[in-house]
């Protein structure tokens, strides 16, 4: 997640009503954008469109109460609590510089090149060796 920056500090209560409006509204398309922004450039489409069904079709008002729920976790005071070591793997193409500038100090972060944010289900052998790695 660290490519939505934006929603990592407390978000004024007008925020936490607008960011979830256009999932109420039609929550399939919604979580589309949301996929299209997880997914780098060359993504193959049909895995978006897998991910975007498979996600979109959260149990409702289950999947909009969990994303209401993301919106008003104050993540910048949580991160700021980390005190043990932490290794986050990130897709390279799409992580915001920011969030290394931001949690560099506390959160060891690696880049990866292995698909899209959700390469854990893309690439799970490599992935598997990234965590092998750190055990």
């Amino acid at each position: 997640m660290l490519h939505y920056l934006n929603l990592f500090p407390a978000q004024s209560e007008d925020d936490v009503q607008a960011l979830p409006r256009p999932f109420r509204e039609n929550f399939a398309g919604a979580m589309r954008g949301m996929v299209e922004a997880g997914a780098p450039e060359g993504t193959d489409p049909s895995l978006v469109d897998r991910y975007t069904e498979k996600m979109g079709s959260a149990r409702q008002p289950a999947g909009l109460h969990s994303l209401e729920g993301l919106v008003r976790w104050d993540l910048d005071a949580a991160l700021r609590e980390v005190a043990q070591p932490v290794a986050l793997f990130v897709v390279r193409s799409i992580i915001a510089k920011e969030a290394i500038e931001r949690y560099g100090d506390r959160i060891r972060i690696e880049l990866v090149d292995l698909g899209s944010r959700h390469f854990p289900v893309e690439s799970p052998a490599e992935t598997t060796k990234l965590l092998a790695g750190e055990l």
